[in-house]
């Protein structure tokens, strides 16, 4: 049976910018109801498979409405696990992150160029791509870059749950927030770790390894 991820932070870390009463739905309520909803519909031995092989070879598990079902509340899981790990209230120092070439505050820029251009829910993601190396993009509801054979180094919420008590809805607003806390030392080792060719500790994260 799968269990949610629970943030090392506290659900108040992020006041005054993200209110403790977003960070609570969005942890104990949101993301708490897609992982009561795979193991309610799932089969055990698909969902003790890693999460980034069944999304990336979805068709040969799950067809018609079962296959969005999964493809939707695992990349739900999947997408929240890595925002918890992709986030923190401490203070950032890095200015530049070599493994993905980008300065901070480009990486920042980009990211919220991505969001605002995205048109309803979705997440923006970093990922490592063969051939390409690290690329960013945004993606519809909870697909992932498991779908399209990249594996994802960090993501940013789009969906309107994320800010509409705090921001009332506007984006530009949120992503402004959400990236000041970016954690960067996160990004910047999870990326080498990957460029190594080390396991993709996100498929952990999800199973609770």
């Amino acid at each position: 049976m799968l269990r949610p991820l629970r943030p090392t932070w506290q659900l108040s870390a992020f006041e005054p910018y993200i209110s403790t009463e977003t960070m609570f739905v969005h942890v104990d309520k949101l993301h708490k109801g897609y992982v009561d909803k795979l193991n309610a519909k799932v089969p055990a031995h698909i969902l003790s498979l890693a999460p980034s092989y069944v999304l990336g070879n979805i068709s040969s598990f799950f067809s018609g409405e079962m296959q969005d079902f999964y493809r939707d509340m695992m990349g739900g899981n999947v997408a929240h696990t890595l925002l918890w790990k992709s986030i923190t209230p401490l203070p950032q120092t890095k200015t530049h992150l070599p493994s993905i070439g980008m300065s901070a505050d480009a990486l920042r820029q980009k990211i919220a160029d991505e969001g605002l251009a995205r048109f309803g829910s979705g997440w923006v993601w970093g990922a490592l791509a063969p051939h390409r190396g690290f690329i960013l993009y945004s993606t519809r509801n909870h697909d992932t870059p498991y779908m399209r054979g990249h594996t994802p180094v960090f993501c940013v919420d789009l969906w309107e749950h994320a800010y509409f008590l705090d921001q009332h809805g506007n984006r530009k607003a949120w992503l402004e927030n959400i990236c000041a806390f970016l954690d960067l030392d996160f990004i910047e080792d999870r990326a080498r770790s990957l460029l190594r060719g080390q396991p993709d500790a996100l498929d952990g994260w999800v199973l609770n390894q």
